[in-house]
């Protein structure tokens, strides 16, 4: 990821996030019950679940913030899809 949009998210998108509280934790655990996991192995999908939400959210938040960007300088392909 480009280290400007990586830091753009850290300083913005990251803490809106964290007050939001998206991420359900809960499930992960209800699912790591039914697996009958304990210890490590718990801890592992607990920490793959959330590995896998903060990429989506950053990449997320990346594409809006290039789209965003695209319309406010009029860059925007009429009838194509955009390339990032």
């Amino acid at each position: 990821m480009n280290p400007i949009y990586l830091r753009l998210f850290d300083g913005y998108a990251a803490d809106i996030l964290q007050k939001a509280d998206p991420f359900d934790s809960k499930s992960v655990d209800q699912l790591a019950d039914s697996l009958s996991l304990s210890g490590d192995a718990r801890l592992c999908l607990q920490d793959a679940f959330l590995a896998r939400y903060l990429q989506w959210s950053t990449d997320a938040f990346t594409l809006g913030l290039h789209l965003g960007l695209s319309l406010v300088h009029d860059n925007v392909r009429r009838g194509g899809p955009q390339q990032v």
